[in-house]
């Protein structure tokens, strides 16, 4: 589905990372962006950077507050034609260490955020004939990573919604993507390598727009999934077919095991 005068475009982390480059590659192809983030100052940053991006702050975890932001953004911008959801957080560890709080607001944020945004868009998307909603797994969803438990096990999660959602509104005109990138130069990216130099190190993640333009090869070809960079798509596969060979490679990578 190609932009036209006037439809809008909600993306939730908008503030920075993939979500910023979403929003303004939207703005740019010509779509109305209702920018979504906790982060209010770098939502004033973008929106002076691109006509057509409107700040909303939101903190996605919070049930009301995204469902009164949605219908803040309708009766501003009028109602979403696209939905690109991107906001999250990470916690870096191993998931017996952690606190259980934490590992709970990695679910709560990446997940439950997930949730309420879709269930606040979508209904009313396809009560008005159809949309586009493209959701951010991660490649660690489907490839468990010592000291990443939390932040995939919220993917999994993430991954679990999207084909539900695909598959519960296939006649309602609904178009998911859910993008399952590896690491991606990102603040976040930026946080993780100084939490967890061991992890990450210093390997160069994707760079944004290549996976922004992954999300639009799917949408354009009616895909799920979409598994940007190289190497992604066959880790995925390797995972199916090979799930023990595939763990204990990546074991010996990530703690020399």
């Amino acid at each position: 589905m190609s932009s036209s005068p006037g439809a809008v475009a909600l993306v939730t982390g908008a503030a920075g990372g993939i979500g910023r480059a979403a929003a303004l590659r939207l703005a740019r192809a010509g779509w109305a962006v209702a920018a979504v983030d906790v982060n209010a100052a770098g939502l004033d940053a973008l929106a002076a950077e691109a006509a057509g991006v409107r700040p909303f702050v939101c903190d996605v975890a919070d049930r009301s507050a995204v469902a009164t932001v949605v219908g803040d953004i309708g009766r501003a911008l009028g109602p979403p034609r696209r939905l690109v959801h991107c906001a999250g957080v990470a916690a870096m560890g191993r998931l017996l260490d952690q606190d259980p709080a934490d590992t709970l607001r990695v679910m709560d944020v990446v997940y439950g955020g997930t949730l309420h945004v879709v269930r606040a868009v979508v209904p009313a998307m396809a009560a008005r004939g159809g949309g586009q909603v493209v959701l951010f797994g991660s490649i660690a969803g489907w490839v468990p990573v010592p000291m990443g438990g939390a932040y995939g096990a919220a993917k999994a999660a993430v991954h679990f919604l999207a084909e539900t959602v695909a598959a519960e509104h296939r006649g309602d005109g609904i178009r998911v993507v859910c993008v399952c990138p590896p690491a991606v130069e990102t603040p976040m990216l930026d946080r993780m390598r100084a939490d967890s130099p061991e992890l990450v190190g210093n390997v160069r993640g994707l760079d944004p727009e290549v996976v922004l333009d992954s999300m639009d090869r799917a949408l354009a070809r009616g895909h799920l999934w979409a598994f940007p960079g190289r190497g992604t798509r066959a880790m995925w596969t390797a995972r199916r077919l090979a799930p023990r060979l595939l763990g204990r490679t990546i074991g010996r990578l990530v703690v020399g095991k």
